[in-house]
């Protein structure tokens, strides 16, 4: 008997683990397999999927399909014909090249392949389950590939079970569809999910695709982009500023037409745009990046997201850079400069606007007369008065009748602080500082509230109440307010509904993907109710990709984040001391739904140590 303790696996348990690495949820297979469609020269590819691809991913295409032994060999580990060596490595410009996709999925799945090549009469059968190949026949089908994935991890069931709700498997589906059909817009893409047609798009312009793919509001935003030398060119499309949002949807990098994430050129869009959007904001953009494939490393991890460039920060000034010269044909940013002897008469000609591809001179970035849609954050006036760092506080005699966005006062006063309660004729000593934190002083120091994170607390306890209890109030609007959702956003709001409406959003479902919003929660302030809406959903979303949530809870978050108070908010005092009351009436004050502390204490004692008073 050997006492040989190493073994080599045998190659159907070896090919489960490996899936783990390249197949490791429904989505994943959508990409292998809708990949080797366009690798396939496909012009036209339907995707099909049941319960969120858990039983069912059917993906047929017209592209050259294969022989019967090609067919065989596909299935078979690190068998591809896109690269044969390892100088094709450094020039990969498919988007497949492992040849690991197929033998992966196969192992955790059963396949049925139907292929068929332009010179053959018949096309060939093969049906294979876990791994293993267990019918090969002929039979009649057109030509391209047609390949059905049933039962995805019937015989690996701890992963399965890892596997989150249908409508989560079904947005990562969604999104991985949508980044291949906004990358291939010459090609057709037909999406149909549970026997219903989500997409049906027809080969088009790239500018068409993503309005066709989005709304059709989207044609007011785009801004193209075409920049670029000899050795790297950048095209697509950014929004224009007014057109930003709360979170970071609808972006999109592509290598050498490859789906890619970098934060680091994430954000270098962002600073492309200088003061022309704030902080917090993220513009919506579809970049095309190609440069030579011996520059970059696109062999980084199994899912293929990840590159590695030459010379990245040579990339990150060059997308910046055309993303400024794109603003600036839109007339959005200019640039001006002065002569290089400082030669200034008071003449208009001295200080003169620079035409795109004019270098000379010193250089000054600034923004146009832009109208932001969103509010400006106050500025405090210059005043020689030490006081005036702290926001003055006003008490109740003092507050204007047309105060706007009033917290709701609690039913009884609460004793908030330890030792803080006031008598009837008092006014708590309480201020704003930065439009950011309420101060409030104690008998025993200073309480500082983050205002935003306080209000977030506050209305997710109250969310997750009006969903349980059903007993939600509601401003109804006079004039109902259309709105024009993308696909995803409208299935989300159908799925969302009962519990949208117990939080207050009344709307109704109309055809096109569109929603007519009838009322909104008591607590949304009224003239940003499309606006709340949009950025709930778009909320809503990346918790839900990102985190693993309850859907209740989910919207409970998401609904709390985008309706509270924001930094740059104005309170008035009546407004402050809303806030005390309903933070510390709550069931958790000290933090935020995401954990994030809603108020810290500074005793006196720790303030007179720093000033060294003891």
């Amino acid at each position: 008997m050997s006492d040989n303790k190493i073994k080599i696996l045998p190659q159907s348990l070896s090919n489960k683990i490996a899936a783990g690495e390249v197949v490791n949820r429904p989505d994943s297979a959508v990409k292998e397999l809708i990949e080797n469609s366009i690798d396939a020269k496909a012009d036209h590819i339907t995707l099909i999927i049941r319960d969120a691809g858990k039983s069912l991913i059917q993906i047929i295409d017209n592209g050259q399909g294969m022989t019967e032994d090609d067919a065989v060999m596909s299935l078979q580990r690190h068998s591809t014909s896109k690269i044969s060596s390892y100088e094709d490595i450094e020039n990969i410009l498919t988007l497949g090249f492992r040849g690991e996709a197929l033998a992966s999925i196969s192992s955790v799945s059963q396949i049925e392949l139907k292929t068929k090549t332009a010179s053959e009469d018949v096309g060939v059968l093969l049906k294979a389950e876990g791994g293993e190949v267990t019918e090969i026949s002929k039979t009649q089908c057109e030509t391209g590939t047609s390949i059905a994935i049933r039962n995805l991890f019937y015989n690996t069931p701890g992963r399965r079970n890892f596997l989150k709700s249908d409508q989560t498997e079904f947005r990562h589906i969604y999104e991985t569809f949508i980044r291949l059909a906004v990358s291939n817009p010459d090609t057709g893409f037909k999406f149909i999910n549970n026997d219903e047609e989500v997409f049906d798009l027809k080969p088009s312009s790239l500018r068409e695709r993503l309005i066709n793919v989005f709304t059709n509001k989207m044609s007011e935003s785009l801004i193209e982009v075409d920049y670029g030398n000899e050795l790297i060119k950048i095209k697509g499309f950014i929004s224009k500023p007014n057109f930003t949002k709360k979170s970071k949807q609808d972006q999109y990098f592509y290598l050498n037409n490859r789906f890619f994430v970098s934060k680091s050129l994430n954000f270098s869009v962002y600073t492309g745009y200088d003061d022309l959007i704030e902080k917090g904001d993220y513009p919506s953009f579809f970049l095309f990046i190609e440069i030579d494939p011996k520059k970059v490393d696109v062999n980084v991890h199994p899912s293929k997201m990840e590159v590695k460039f030459e010379d990245e920060s040579a990339v990150f000034g060059f997308v910046r850079r055309a993303v400024k010269e794109a603003l600036k044909k839109a007339d959005l940013v200019f640039e001006v400069g002065f002569d290089s002897k400082l030669d200034l008469p008071d003449t208009q000609e001295s200080f003169h606007y620079k035409q795109s591809g004019n270098t000379s001179g010193q250089k000054f970035s600034g923004s146009s007369n832009y109208q932001r849609r969103d509010f400006d954050i106050p500025k405090r006036e210059n005043t020689s008065n030490i006081h005036s760092i702290f926001e003055a506080s006003r008490k109740p005699e003092e507050i204007e009748e047309n105060d706007e966005f009033a917290i709701p006062q609690a039913d009884e006063q609460k004793n908030i602080f330890e030792h803080t309660k006031k008598s009837d004729s008092e006014s708590f000593n309480v201020w704003q500082y930065q439009y950011k934190y309420v101060m409030c002083q104690t008998e025993t120091g200073l309480m500082i509230i983050d205002q935003h994170a306080a209000h977030e607390r506050i209305l997710y306890e109250k969310a997750l109440l009006w969903m349980e209890s059903q007993s939600s109030f509601s401003q109804q609007l006079l004039i109902p307010i259309k709105l024009n959702l993308t696909k995803i956003d409208y299935h989300i709001a159908e799925s969302l509904k009962d519990d949208l409406q117990n939080l207050g959003f009344n709307f109704v479902l109309t055809s096109g993907d569109n929603i007519q919003l009838t009322g909104i929660p008591s607590d949304v302030k009224i003239g940003n109710e499309n606006k709340i809406f949009q950025e709930l959903i778009d909320q809503y979303k990346e918790y839900e990709l990102k985190l693993n949530l309850a859907k209740r809870d989910n919207l409970a978050k998401s609904f709390a984040c985008r309706s509270a108070i924001k930094t740059g908010d104005k309170l008035t005092y009546q407004m402050m001391i809303g806030l005390i009351d309903n933070l510390f009436a709550s069931k958790m004050p000290y933090v935020c739904p995401h954990g994030r502390p809603t108020v810290i204490r500074i005793t006196t004692d720790e303030l007179d140590k720093r000033f060294s008073r003891t």
